[in-house]
């Protein structure tokens, strides 16, 4: 996750003990955190994602640009404090420069997925070229439904 340097003026502070979840995969909720300090994990179908603990890093921002439930679980790993924005589309009105940071966020997120992406699909057809394999097959499939979602094949 990226440092960006969000205007917090006028915004409240919420701080969150160890073990307690800042937002939960599956729930709603219209706040957006900016992490001010302290440690979180980000966890999805109970697999970790990743830590962080960068002053800045923005987290439910998906979930209300998507008018959807969250994607992820962000739980304190010790007391950590943030900045909440309850009304997004408010403080981007207000702070135009912020919306562009989200964007900037969220495009480096899907670059490193994509890069992600291709590194997993390089992988497969490698092990289909050393040995054939039922398991690389179905993980080849998998990886074709997601060239079709993308509209397009990665390679």
């Amino acid at each position: 996750m990226n440092e960006f340097t969000f205007d917090v003026t006028g915004l409240k502070e919420q701080t969150f003990e160890k073990g307690e979840h800042v937002l939960e995969e599956g729930k709603d909720s219209q706040n957006v955190f900016i992490l001010k300090d302290g440690n979180v994990v980000v966890t999805a179908d109970g697999n970790e994602l990743c830590k962080a603990n960068t002053p800045g890093t923005i987290f439910g921002e998906i979930s209300v640009l998507l008018d959807t439930n969250h994607t992820a679980t962000v739980t304190a790993e010790e007391q950590t404090t943030f900045y909440v924005v309850d009304d997004l589309m408010k403080y981007f009105q207000d702070n135009p420069t912020a919306c562009l940071k989200v964007a900037q966020v969220l495009a480096t997120r899907v670059m490193n997925m994509n890069n992600h992406f291709l590194e997993i699909k390089y992988e497969i057809l490698q092990m289909q070229e050393d040995a054939s394999s039922n398991k690389s097959g179905r993980l080849l499939t998998l990886v074709e439904k997601m060239d079709q979602f993308w509209g397009q094949d990665i390679l």
